[in-house]
């Protein structure tokens, strides 16, 4: 079995190419260019009204078909034709369902023409999930004669977290061994999708996410999901695939989760909005981890979207449903945007970053930084310098805490199939040791006082939130994203945060710098990395982070941020 893992891996992929109708390829003889964002709007795979339908948010999205402007079946097509055409380009799916989303918005056209009115607050709108979160199938061996394997529904397992289940879908973590474990098939829908099927969401793909679910990348036994803005560069992890396809106009509204940058990254990679709650302010039931029992870092569930206000619709149609009374791992916390206050009056008082004390910025985004500072203090804002507080110190508890297996787990799934341990998890874990219980407490106690000594920086700095950049740069190269603590640290003292697009990008005039004192090896390595050629069309993002807890006013923040910024 361990001989041929790259057959089988081959086979699932062409299983996932198979479920794209023959009208729905690109022709051979297409020429495409490294920007491949707006393939599907003029490849003539969607029509001129669909190719309309994909200028929308997904709040806007559910107002028309409430108003019907549009009919479900109309938006699943052109949302499931798009998302084809990206997986085309970019390598984004991990799984696609066409035919069940178009059947499940006919029922909802039915339901709405029998009722007069929708579902809920989702009605018709397409959800794309990163392929770690839960969904029923038969048993059946494809037409490219890949076996997928089902269990009878079950009630929603609570024994994993992180990614999120669709009922009967199967699940990989980016191994191709738990691929093929039929006990990776989701018994039932995780929480968080349960809620937006109740609200009348339709469902048609899950993304990729990479090998471990533990990259600022995406690259699995599926191979390199890449950038719609530049396909020499990569979309960001670990939920890189929805990043991509969110990018491509594939989607509209994506599941993904975040455990030290995973939501952000890619988010920031690919020019979107997105956003990382306090990590049990969503429920995560039902999920499946590539970690399964590590509590010492504890991923969150979030947005991914094209708007900022899509970002707070996400949170508000699941808070909506009082997961906490289902689900025990997750805070009693409705959202309450009403309650948040200000340190400045009548706005926030921002604090800056120029950098994390290691690491500093490449060029273009030390512009966009400073543009954004310049724009802020122009509409009247309180902005402040915020200085980084040990982020050397933190990266390695980091470390430690993240594979207090010493990377057993991964070693064992490899194992299994033959499949090799790449070469961004070896990254990630080196340095690792396998580390007895009684060590493991000693590190959480560790993490605890990291955590008080963070809060007291914080209290000292007087601010409602930091504006910092994402990463310190633009998307990088494939394969040389091994600087994580722009986002990292954040996870670590478990804050929320999220982040926006600015209407910037890499410049030919972004030169790189020459020769000076650098902070660290990790500032070197990134400094090297940099020149403007190789990021030719990047999208420049920025990161807004607010305490533990305070995820309205890190989400208020944003909002007013971004506007200001954007304009």
């Amino acid at each position: 079995m361990t001989s041929d893992w790259k057959s089988r891996a081959d086979a699932y992929r062409a299983h996932i190419l198979a479920q794209i109708p023959s009208s729905w390829l690109l022709p051979p003889n297409f020429a495409l260019t490294t920007d491949v964002r707006f393939v599907a709007e003029t490849s003539g795979i969607l029509t001129p009204a669909e190719v309309k339908l994909l200028h929308n948010d997904a709040t806007s999205l559910a107002a028309a078909i409430a108003s019907k402007k549009y009919t479900a079946v109309e938006v699943a097509t052109a949302y499931c034709k798009s998302a084809a055409v990206a997986h085309q380009t970019t390598n984004c799916l991990m799984d696609f369902f066409p035919e069940e989303c178009i059947a499940q918005a006919k029922e909802l056209d039915a339901y709405f023409e029998k009722h007069g009115k929708t579902m809920g607050s989702l009605h018709g709108v397409p959800v794309s999930v990163k392929e770690h979160d839960g969904y029923d199938v038969i048993k059946v061996t494809t037409s490219s004669g890949y076996h997928l394997s089902s269990v009878p529904p079950l009630p929603c397992s609570r024994s994993h977290s992180d990614m999120c289940g669709i009922k009967g879908k199967p699940r990989s973590a980016g191994f191709l061994s738990i691929l093929e474990d039929p006990a990776s098939v989701s018994v039932d829908d995780c929480t968080v999708v349960a809620a937006f099927r109740a609200a009348g969401a339709v469902f048609y793909c899950k993304t990729t996410n990479p090998q471990a679910i533990m990259h600022l990348e995406c690259n699995s036994f599926l191979g390199e999901t890449t950038n719609p803005f530049n396909t020499t560069l990569t979309p960001g992890g670990s939920s890189g695939g929805e990043a991509a396809l969110l990018a491509a106009g594939g989607s509209v509204f994506g599941i993904g989760s975040d455990i030290g940058g995973s939501i952000r990254n890619p988010c920031g990679n690919c020019g979107l909005y997105g956003f990382k709650p306090s990590a049990i302010r969503l429920p995560k039931g039902g999920n499946f981890s590539g970690m399964p029992g590590q509590e010492a870092i504890v991923g969150a569930i979030g947005p991914m979207t094209v708007s900022a206000r899509d970002m707070e619709l996400f949170i508000k149609v699941v808070l909506d449903t009082e997961p906490w009374k289902f689900d025990p791992s997750q805070a009693r916390m409705p959202w309450r945007p009403e309650e948040v206050s200000w340190i400045g009056g009548d706005k926030p008082r921002i604090g800056v970053m120029w950098h994390d004390g290691v690491c500093k910025l490449q060029p273009p985004m030390a512009r966009a930084l400073s543009q954004a500072v310049d724009k802020l203090r122009t509409a009247g804002f309180d902005v402040v310098d915020y200085e980084p507080h040990n982020t050397a110190e933190g990266w390695a508890l980091l470390k430690r805490l993240y594979y207090t297996d010493g990377g057993e787990r991964v070693k064992r799934e490899t194992a299994k199939t033959g499949e090799p341990i790449l070469p961004l998890t070896q990254w990630i874990m080196d340095g690792s040791v396998d580390t007895p219980a009684i060590d493991v407490m000693e590190l959480v106690k560790t993490r605890e006082a990291f955590r008080l000594d963070y809060n007291k920086h914080w209290e000292a700095a007087g601010v409602d939130v930091v504006l910092c950049a994402p990463y310190p740069g633009a998307a990088p190269q494939l394969g040389t994203s091994k600087y994580w603590m722009y986002t990292a640290i954040w996870n670590l003292v478990d804050y929320p945060g999220g982040v926006f697009p600015t209407q910037w990008s890499v410049e030919a005039s972004d030169a790189a710098e020459g020769p000076r004192e650098y902070l660290s090896a990790d500032d070197k390595m990134v400094a090297e990395f940099y020149s403007p050629e190789k990021f030719a069309n990047a999208p420049l993002s920025l990161q807004v982070v607010g305490r533990r807890w305070e995820d309205e006013k890190t989400m208020e923040a944003l909002k007013i941020i971004s506007k200001v910024v954007r304009s």
